[in-house]
């Protein structure tokens, strides 16, 4: 990793953490969360990409596993996971990405731990998702949870996501939808496709609700 990037990585930490201290959180679906745990298996999380730094903060006490991909950009991104206690694999779908949700699928069944994938990443485009996130809950046996998360003031960048940054002190709403089963079937793949979409989706709506 280039001397640069380790700082902006560090740097990257620093802000999440100083901001996320600030934030005044709030959550709806606790018991969502409670539902998906209870048969046991285990949980995969997915929430848009441009929702990553501030997501990944509040959701690293769920002892995390992400999928990174293998850009410069994706080294940067794992090493603030790690700094937050995220552990991390590396592939996209472009590159390295069936042996990448193998090796998610595997560190979740076999440490425990919960996966966490931003399905419309690395590139795009916004919130269309990509199957990757029910192969991966399908080669776990785990069941996915969409996650929303919405800023009462936040800075919006010019990138391909539209990057959200909570500004500090700012109010923050984190919404877990219903559990979802992945497809048994290939033929089923693009309609449960359709389905996540749509529930991660109403799940972001509902965290950005009264703060536009």
């Amino acid at each position: 990793m280039r001397a640069l990037d380790r700082i902006l990585a560090d740097a990257g930490w620093a802000l999440a953490w100083l901001i996320g201290r600030s934030l005044r959180w709030e959550e709806e679906g606790r018991e969502q969360l409670a539902a998906a745990r209870g048969p046991g298996r285990p949980i995969l999380f997915v929430f848009w990409h441009n929702r990553l730094l501030h997501a990944c903060y509040r959701l690293s006490r769920e002892r995390l596993v992400m999928m990174v991909s293998r850009s410069r950009d994706g080294d940067i991104i794992a090493r603030v996971a790690r700094d937050q206690g995220i552990a991390s694999v590396r592939g996209s779908s472009s590159r390295g990405g069936t042996a990448a949700l193998r090796a998610l699928a595997r560190v979740m069944r076999e440490q425990g731990l919960c996966g966490g994938m931003t399905p419309d990443g690395p590139r795009g485009p916004r919130y269309v998702l990509q199957p990757g996130a029910l192969v991966a809950a399908r080669l776990a046996g785990a069941l996915i949870v969409p996650v929303g998360l919405g800023f009462s003031r936040k800075k919006i960048f010019a990138s391909w996501d539209a990057f959200h940054l909570a500004l500090p002190f700012a109010r923050a709403r984190l919404v877990f939808g219903e559990p979802m089963e992945p497809p048994e079937r290939d033929d089923d793949f693009e309609e449960s496709r359709v389905d996540l979409e749509r529930r991660l989706t109403a799940v972001t709506q509902a965290a950005d609700r009264g703060f536009d």
